[in-house]
């Protein structure tokens, strides 16, 4: 485990080896989860959450590069199609729900923690970092602050995924929680807020989070959801790596 560092902002910054995704360290707080005023039901009735504890989060969405090195470590299933996108430093693809689980596993055993995928309620929390409006920059979505069908202003949309930290952080130094691609969740899809997901590892479908390059900043909301077969891949999905910390 290479440990914490400093950086230039009030976030500290989590190595836990050097193949790995640079994580961010999360304070604990509380927020909500979901938007009554949202159009979408799904996202209703909005919810308090309390996060007790500090945790650590990918500062990316996983790269193919350090998706790779999972791979040649074997740790992970390797094949997954760019889309001739390029690989490198964008958003690795094209994984199902338990291959994300895999890379998650193999950071586990890199840093010597216990690493999974976030729920739902951590990933919103994150991806709000102490704001309240739809995305963290405020509720419009703007011209030049995430990747997604109607986030570009005066250039065609971009088709495809962008090379992950091509915009500015959240606060808390989170890249990407809005648009380039939806990120998978632990937890099974529920259509409402209303109780709790239901605590299922092997329910079909999951919830995924943040929004696409292919779809509206509508869908790029911090409180915005939709729900993925965990056997399917696709090129609109990634993965973020949750690390609990001693």
């Amino acid at each position: 485990m290479t440990g914490f560092a400093s950086t230039s902002g009030a976030e500290e910054s989590f190595l836990a080896c050097s193949t790995c995704p640079p994580m961010v360290v999360i304070p604990a707080g509380s927020s909500v989860m979901g938007d009554d005023s949202s159009n979408f039901a799904n996202e209703k009735p909005a919810r308090p959450v309390v996060i007790s504890r500090a945790f650590a989060l990918g500062r990316t969405e996983v790269t193919f590069d350090q998706w790779q090195a999972c791979v040649g470590d074997g740790g992970c299933k390797g094949g997954q199609d760019d889309h001739g996108w390029g690989r490198g430093q964008r958003p690795a693809i094209n994984m199902t729900w338990d291959e994300a689980r895999a890379f998650a596993r193999w950071v586990a055993r890199k840093a010597g923690l216990s690493c999974r995928l976030p729920t739902e309620a951590e990933w919103e929390y994150a991806a709000r970092a102490g704001t309240t409006s739809g995305f963290w920059w405020g509720d419009k979505a703007g011209g030049s602050n995430a990747n997604c069908r109607d986030c570009v202003a005066g250039d065609p949309h971009p088709y495809g995924t962008k090379p992950v930290g091509s915009y500015k952080p959240n606060p808390w130094g989170l890249f990407d929680m809005s648009g380039n691609v939806w990120e998978w969740t632990a937890d099974c899809w529920s259509p409402t807020h209303a109780a709790p997901p239901p605590n299922e590892e092997n329910c079909p479908e999951k919830v995924v989070k943040g929004g696409s390059w292919y779809y509206f900043s509508a869908m790029s909301r911090a409180s915005a959801r939709a729900k993925n077969d965990a056997r399917a891949h696709s090129y609109n999905i990634g993965v973020r790596v949750l690390c609990e910390l001693p």
